[in-house]
């Protein structure tokens, strides 16, 4: 139920465990690290707030329970039933066209995560892409230090 107890923190395969069907696990592990390590680091240093490492929890359990909905779904397409070849029919379908496919591939590679944080315009809670800023800065030359 959480990611969090004191001093023990759970990530990867240490705070979710499914099917390795579609191969989410490496890219929730992924995310779990990134999502973590600069909140420890900025402990470590002293520069985070005293309830940054609870946001940890917060933040990626919900994405642990979604891939795990995921992962059940895929189990549960693979039963040898009428009606799971007719529902595997459906989604087939679905995945054919150029939204299901780009709506499918997002989840399964983690791309479509969005945080729940406070704010309307479309970039928050998700991960920032690497832009080129109008000076000819990119992002990720900013953030290569951990400062961001």
């Amino acid at each position: 139920t959480t990611y969090r107890n004191g001093r023990v923190l759970l990530a990867g395969d240490a705070a979710h465990i499914h099917s390795p069907l579609g191969g989410q696990g490496l890219n929730l592990g992924l995310g779990d690290a990134m999502n973590l390590g600069w909140k420890l680091a900025a402990t470590i240093r002293g520069d985070a707030p005293a309830d940054l490492l609870d946001t940890y929890s917060s933040e990626r359990h919900p994405v642990g329970a979604q891939v795990l909905d995921w992962s059940r779904a895929q189990v549960a397409l693979m039963r040898p039933t009428r009606s799971t070849r007719a529902l595997e029919a459906v989604i087939r379908d679905l995945i054919d066209t150029r939204d299901g496919a780009t709506y499918f591939a997002e989840r399964v590679w983690g791309v479509s995560l969005r945080y729940d944080l406070d704010g309307d315009h479309p970039l928050i809670g998700r991960s920032v892409p690497d832009f080129e800023l109008a000076d000819g800065t990119k992002i990720g030359d900013l953030l290569r230090t951990g400062k961001g």
